[in-house]
């Protein structure tokens, strides 16, 4: 064989042997800016969370997390254009409980929150407030009730869509008070609160963060918090068992998913990061002075607490009556 010719073979059997490249340098993540959709309008608690982990995590990835608001279905659109998104990491969506209880609440749902998206992180729970007009008499619960029961046409009340904790939790709180109240729909937390502070309906049930700055503005009231202790950034504002509700708590956990097929390693390092932004004493402190509660846990931990949530909503549904749509 001649001398070339016996190189080339030698060359290409070196080639061929040759250890593959390990997966990690196959799949590099992120090569490009990622993109947190947020299925809600801005100005609200889920919105003013992904602003401040997004800042976080750009420093922690070397690429730009950009926020995305894709409001709309009480934040369906924005979590259904994440399912159908490539799924590499690079498009992910901030879902709350209210996409959950959705799963529940219509016939057809969009996605399926179990199957079409993997969890990720859960990042934060948040106690809802119940927040009225500040022109309104009622400055308790109990006397809500009472002007609400006294009262032949109902309150009107706001939430951050159909499914949404707001919701449900409004359904909740009309028995709770044996009055009647009407639900209002908007596209997100911040559109309802500003039409309370605009007398346009008589309250909703939202976030301390969803409505801090009209409370500060004075033009909305929180009478009670639905959490099971007082929050650190209320520390005046009774619980509803203490205002004489008792077993009245909501709750909205914000949690990070990505499409199905994402790569393990890539949920992996997204978590990683999302846990490490949370773990900044200043981004810790920012979420606690609005009634936000960081939460870091493993993508595992999160999918246990959805399975264990939507039989709880699920229960929750049935029970206050609310049909499939």
């Amino acid at each position: 064989m001649p001398r070339l010719a016996w190189l080339f073979l030698v060359i290409a059997f070196s080639v061929s042997m040759a250890p593959p490249r390990p997966a990690s340098a196959q799949q590099a993540f992120p090569t490009k800016p990622v993109i947190l959709i947020v299925p809600f309008a801005p100005g609200g608690a889920t919105d003013i969370v992904a602003r401040l982990l997004a800042t976080r995590m750009s420093e922690d990835l070397g690429q730009n997390v950009v926020v995305d608001n894709r409001p709309g279905g009480g934040g369906n659109t924005g979590t259904l254009a994440a399912a159908r998104a490539t799924p590499d990491g690079h498009t992910i969506v901030l879902g709350t409980t209210g996409q959950l209880i959705n799963q529940y609440l219509l016939k057809s749902p969009p996605f399926d929150l179990f199957t079409d998206l993997v969890p990720v992180a859960l990042v934060a729970d948040a106690p809802e407030v119940i927040a009225i007009t500040a022109t309104l008499p009622p400055n308790t619960l109990a006397e809500l009730g009472a002007a609400m029961r006294a009262s032949s046409s109902g309150y009107n009340y706001g939430s951050a869509g159909v499914g949404s904790i707001p919701h449900v939790g409004g359904e909740v709180l009309a028995r709770a008070m044996r009055a009647k109240m009407v639900h209002v729909p908007f596209r997100g937390s911040a559109d309802a609160a500003r039409e309370v502070a605009a007398g346009n309906i008589q309250l909703t049930i939202a976030t301390h963060a969803s409505v801090a700055s009209l409370v500060d503005a004075g033009k909305i009231k929180i009478i009670a918090a639905a959490a099971r202790q007082r929050l650190q950034s209320l520390p005046n504002v009774p619980t509803t068992a203490e205002a004489g509700s008792p077993g009245l708590e909501l709750s909205n956990w914000f949690g990070i998913f990505a499409p199905r097929g994402t790569p393990p390693q890539v949920v992996a390092q997204l978590n990683a990061a999302f846990n490490k932004a949370l773990g900044h004493p200043d981004t810790a402190k920012t979420l606690l002075s609005q009634g936000i509660e960081p939460v870091r846990i493993s993508p595992q931990q999160f999918a246990d607490r959805l399975k264990e949530d939507g039989k709880t909503y699920k229960k929750m549904v049935e029970d206050i009556g609310l049909t499939a749509q």
